[in-house]
This record gives structure tokens, C-alpha cells and sequence, in this order.
């Protein structure tokens, strides 16, 4: 299974390609997230601004879940300063 977690745009966006999402903004909450959610989903994409912020804490739990993927993906309101293709994104983490 698979999951995106962030701001609600990005969440929305990921949503309408069939993800499922979890709008959070605060760090801290999207670190619980992730932690106490691991074993339900094999890739977990989070927003860059999150991911920045707990990057020493998803460095840990990538070494200790080697089987989980956890992805850095820009947000959408980031995509706006930048061309982000997101199903190109999505395509290379996941095949097809």
C-alpha cells in the first residue's frame, strides 16, 4: 500500500492519481504518522518541507526498514516555482 502525507494540495493531488493521503503539516504529527504506520504501507511519499525537517528521523527509520520506502516529493505550491512532473515521480518509485 501506499500513502502520501502533507499539505493538503499535495494530498488532494496524489488522491485524485488513486493514493491514498493523510493531510498533516506539522512535523512532529506527520513523524508519529510515519513511525506508528510503517508496517501498514511499503512507500510512504512525503512533501519536502516535512521531510526536511525530520530528515535525521527518516535517515534512521530508512536504515532500519531497508524494505520501506519513505520519498521526498516537492508539494504542489513547491511545483509552482518548478515543473514537477508527479506522475513521473510515482512512475519511477513504483514502475510502470
Amino acid at each position: 500500500m501506499h500513502i502520501v502525507i502533507g499539505d493538503r494540495s499535495t494530498v488532494a493531488l496524489f488522491k485524485l492519481m488513486g493514493f491514498e493521503g493523510r493531510t498533516i503539516e506539522d512535523a512532529e504529527e506527520a513523524l508519529r504518522f510515519v513511525t506508528t504506520h510503517l508496517d501498514m504501507y511499503d512507500v510512504i511519499f512525503i512533501t519536502s518541507k516535512i521531510a526536511k525537517a525530520i530528515k535525521k528521523d527518516l535517515d534512521e527509520l530508512r536504515m532500519r526498514n531497508p524494505r520501506k520506502l519513505l520519498v521526498e516529493v516537492p508539494s504542489v505550491d513547491e511545483g509552482m516555482e518548478r515543473e514537477v512532473n508527479y506522475l513521473q515521480i510515482v512512475r519511477q518509485i513504483l514502475g510502470g
